[in-house]
């Protein structure tokens, strides 16, 4: 199902069951509700993304039962002031920003918060990915992230600005994508990665005021041990509980 320029509307209490791609696509629409939907796909179901948006504005999700193949949310390129709170999400590859960066087109991405979500068995939970080799210089900001739990995720906290789908990629260099101004807060629960906290960023254009407040993430992968964390090219601070010990400047 999609809308395409679409202003002032809602979608409440709808099932989409095993579509064959996308369930509900949103291009160019703005103020619009999202409340009560249910999204189901099997696990390996390709590109079977639940919510998708590009060029939106001021839109609402709630109350939300989303399990599919790929992204349970994809927020996509000149996507502004987007709240989602009371979310579950898995099976899928979680809540995703991108992937941006790969087209000279695209439009900054602002204002996103992502609050009391609980992911359930996905490969991600908060991510964000940009093409390591940039046609565009777009701006990443103003993102919340608070009370998220993560129960036996892969990748729990996993900023990517390398992102190649389709090895082997015609690297040209640096992301050209700035992430800045994130806050993620009260984010716990399981990890079947030992990177619970992976923040890879741009060496061109570093991540800036990233902060992280009251994380636990612990490991119960295969490997055994405690979780850890890994930092690339990011500035930001810390406080509160931090497991895994974080790595930040």
């Amino acid at each position: 199902m999609g809308f395409a320029f679409v202003n002032n509307s809602r979608i409440n209490g709808i099932t989409s069951l095993n579509s064959k791609m996308g369930h509900f696509n949103f291009f160019s629409v703005h103020h619009f509700n999202i409340t009560d939907v249910t999204i189901t796909a099997p696990c390996d179901s390709p590109n079977t993304d639940g919510l998708k948006f590009g060029f939106c504005s001021n839109i609402n999700i709630s109350k939300a039962h989303i399990g599919t193949g790929d992204d349970c949310i994809a927020i996509l390129s000149g996507t502004t002031n987007m709240d989602i709170s009371d979310v579950n999400c898995g099976p899928g590859h979680g809540i995703s920003v991108g992937s941006l960066g790969k087209n000279k087109e695209e439009k900054d991405v602002n204002g996103l918060t992502v609050r009391d979500i609980v992911f359930n068995g996905t490969s991600d939970g908060i991510r964000i990915k940009t093409w390591e080799s940039s046609a565009s210089k777009i701006l990443v900001s103003n993102f919340v992230y608070e009370n998220i739990q993560m129960i036996n995720v892969g990748n729990p906290i996993n900023i990517d600005q390398k992102y190649c789908p389709h090895p082997p990629c015609e690297k040209k260099g640096e992301s050209h994508v700035q992430i800045q101004d994130l806050k993620l807060k009260n984010i716990y629960g399981t990890s079947t990665n030992k990177v619970a906290v992976n923040l890879q960023c741009s060496k061109s254009f570093p991540c800036k005021k990233v902060e992280l407040i009251d994380i636990n993430l612990e490991h119960k992968g295969v490997e055994g041990g405690p979780s850890t964390a890994v930092c690339k090219n990011v500035d930001g601070s810390a406080r509160g509980k931090m497991v895994p010990q974080h790595c930040l400047n």
